[in-house]
């Protein structure tokens, strides 16, 4: 009787354990407000500080991960029972999300109105899918080109170059230059390696999809973009295994002349070394070389947005929360601090914008700035990573610049 006691005894409080009382359970769910990214815990968590020290009854609770991540943790976390309210995501992986029914349309929690009265139309089109506003723009700008302009006078040019072949010229000088610098960090491994690629096939006259969606990467202009960087790896002037991070430790130590990043590049070579006073010496924006005078320089769309969740049971507290993020303080403060670029209309109207030379700059080579061909794309990562996987066989020389585009554009058509 003593041993069926201390069993039945054993048994009530491992359930007691497991399942607790209702009261336990309370606490152990989370308050105030899930906000997940890959981002703002490292870039500004003052933005977090400062809302939890103004509404301590709805205090932030940050969950992050590596930035190719985020989407597909966030539609995992989502579709399970863990709490997520609000999100960071790029203009390039959110059709990740808009398929599965988990996000709120802003226009039925901000209202068009709002939405009308302070964000360009533009804006609004990257988040928009099917007519409803999944995603809300919060830094919109497109992937450039920096240049560091005393490594460029060095090799004898003052200006960056402005066509293809001055472009090709100034590598070939900056190559001879000594202490191993690196001409263009272009990227050539993991997907980001597709964001480099695509403007470049667009450069050379080449798309992905025709006006009817049919693959054409294997055109003649498609395959001139694969053969392109073929000889650029052949004549040492830009390197295999480089990514985005690479390149941008790289080009704060001095070692690299030209790479594409983000509007933020500046601020990124701030944080990885580069004295603030030298950031006009040594880091300058510059619009992409045309294949010839008189083309249209271009460049893909780039930006985070904010995305809300079905699940979430505290929408309002959220856009509060969106409007507080999106205000004129705290996004003039983001830019000022990380380089991240406000989305307002009336921010960028401000004094501080207009009067800021590189965020000036950047305007221009947003302006011909286009979505990515694959960003609306809920298979976006597979289709990116297509890209790399083929441009990489190109380049160690597995296969012909004809034989990549071929094998890319077979892939891709075979993506539903």
């Amino acid at each position: 009787m003593k041993r069926r006691a201390l069993f039945l005894l054993m048994i009530f409080a491992g359930i007691v354990m497991v399942f607790g009382n209702g009261q336990q359970s309370t606490k152990s769910a989370p308050e105030g407000i899930v906000w997940a990214g890959w981002s703002v815990q490292d870039d500004a968590p003052w933005m977090i500080d400062n809302w939890n020290q103004q509404h301590p009854d709805k205090k932030i609770t940050w969950v992050g991960w590596p930035w190719n991540d985020v989407s597909t943790q966030m539609l995992i976390r989502s579709q399970g029972n863990e709490r997520i309210d609000l999100g960071q995501t790029d203009i390039s992986t959110i059709a990740t999300l808009t398929g599965s029914d988990i996000l709120v349309n802003w226009n039925d929690v901000l209202g068009s109105a709002y939405l009308n009265d302070n964000f360009e139309a533009a804006a609004l089109s990257m988040g928009n899918f099917g007519g409803k506003q999944l995603g809300l723009p919060w830094v919109v700008a497109s992937i450039g080109m920096v240049f560091n302009p005393e490594i460029l006078a060095k090799a004898g040019f003052n200006e960056p170059p402005v066509t293809v072949p001055e472009f090709e010229r100034c590598l070939e000088a900056i190559a001879k230059l000594p202490g191993d610098i690196i001409p263009y960090g272009v990227c050539t491994k993991e997907s980001v390696a597709a964001y480099d690629f695509i403007p470049w096939l667009w450069t050379f006259g080449g798309r992905i999809y025709d006006q009817n969606k049919n693959v054409i990467l294997n055109n003649p202009q498609g395959v001139q973009t694969f053969a392109w960087y073929k000889s650029l790896v052949d004549r040492n002037l830009i390197r295999l295994n480089i990514n985005r991070d690479d390149s941008r430790q790289l080009f704060a130590q001095g070692r690299m002349a030209f790479y594409d990043d983000a509007v933020m590049a500046n601020g990124i070579a701030i944080a990885n070394g580069v004295p603030k006073e030298r950031i006009p010496q040594v880091i300058r924006p510059m619009v992409r070389p045309v294949l010839k005078a008189g083309d249209t320089p271009r460049s893909m769309l780039w930006g985070h947005m904010l995305v809300i969740f079905n699940k979430s049971p505290v929408k309002n507290d959220v856009v509060e929360l969106t409007k507080y993020i999106l205000n004129k303080d705290v996004a003039l403060r983001y830019y000022k601090e990380a380089g991240m670029l406000p989305v307002l209309k009336s921010v960028l109207d401000s004094p501080e914008i207009q009067n800021d030379v590189w965020a000036k700059n950047w305007s221009k080579i947003t302006a011909t700035g286009e979505l990515g061909e694959f960003d609306l794309n809920p298979q976006v990562n597979q289709l990116n990573t297509i890209i790399e996987e083929e441009l990489q066989a190109c380049l160690v020389g597995t296969k012909t610049p004809q034989q990549a585009a071929n094998d890319a554009a077979s892939r891709i058509s075979n993506v539903r």
